[in-house]
């Protein structure tokens, strides 16, 4: 993990082996932090690096509910913000995707093909308590903390509870998994002619930092390179669709773009098969 202290008021906790990057806003009243990882463990881990006590943290931000962002909540006591579409995700997952019996099975299968993974998920699950969001947005949340300006601004695209924090002033944007840099995203929640669209407003910020959901801290050239990766391959799987081919056909196509040769390589295909299928409705 590269701890990154971008101003005064801004921190990014870099982490391109871990997982998720996470953000903490300094505040006069308090500290703000941007997503809480995939555990309990790992949310205390990023505030234990930087000498930062769980009650000094006055706010938390879900940015979506993917679990990597989320399953930390339960370590904090203050409020937690989100898009309403965030909590109601979430309660959904708690009875399907997040369910004992989802677990148990997955844990099951796990132990059948990857032991490690299937020992650090089971201690994941041993303390884990999901906790919901207990203060939502719609459109746009306008915050002050200690004098310090900041806006919560729901854009979807990735998923379509997504929202990225903007510090107006420093011009400090924490992008969320509108990004990733240097690998191949994860698109099976999202919607794509929405994301493209996303990514080009995420240009019109101007932004003097920028932290994405995954990755290092990047600027316009990520952006681009994500949205044309994004935009050519929907346009190409479109023209297959239409000449006929089914999936297997259109993803074996070799001209498809790469993103990133040594990152999650396995998406490639499986992208553009989520994309065939959402262009087909």
């Amino acid at each position: 993990m590269d701890i990154i202290k971008i101003d005064s008021h801004s921190t990014a906790f870099i982490r391109p082996l871990e997982g998720v990057n996470a953000g903490l806003i300094h505040t006069p009243s308090g500290m703000i932090l941007i997503d809480t990882t995939s555990s309990p463990a790992e949310a205390r881990g990023l505030l234990d690096a930087i000498g930062v006590l769980i009650s000094d943290v006055q706010m938390v931000v879900n940015t979506h509910f993917h679990s990597d962002h989320t399953w930390g909540n339960q370590v904090f006591k203050c409020p937690i913000l989100a898009h309403r579409l965030c909590q109601e995700r979430m309660r959904t997952a708690l009875t399907n995707d997040w369910s004992p019996e989802t677990f148990r099975s997955y844990l099951a299968d796990l132990e059948k093909t990857d032991l490690k993974k299937a020992k650090e998920f089971s201690s994941t699950l041993k303390d884990l308590h999901i906790t919901l969001p207990d203060k939502v947005f719609d459109e746009q949340f306008e915050g002050e903390s200690g004098g310090l300006e900041y806006q919560v601004i729901h854009l979807g695209g990735h998923t379509p509870d997504l929202s990225v924090v903007w510090l107006p002033e420093s011009r400090v944007l924490f992008a969320s998994d509108l990004i990733f840099q240097g690998r191949y995203p994860y698109i099976f929640d999202a919607d794509i002619p929405t994301w493209i669209d996303r990514l080009n407003q995420l240009i019109r910020f101007n932004a003097s930092a920028i932290v994405p959901g995954h990755g290092v801290m990047c600027g316009e050239t990520e952006i681009i390179h994500l949205r044309e990766y994004l935009q050519e391959t929907w346009d190409l799987t479109a023209e297959h669709i239409h000449a006929g081919h089914n999936p297997e056909e259109t993803a074996a196509y070799p001209a498809f773009p790469i993103f990133h040769e040594n990152k999650y390589e396995r998406l490639h295909r499986a992208n553009i098969y989520y994309m065939y299928k959402q262009i087909l409705g």
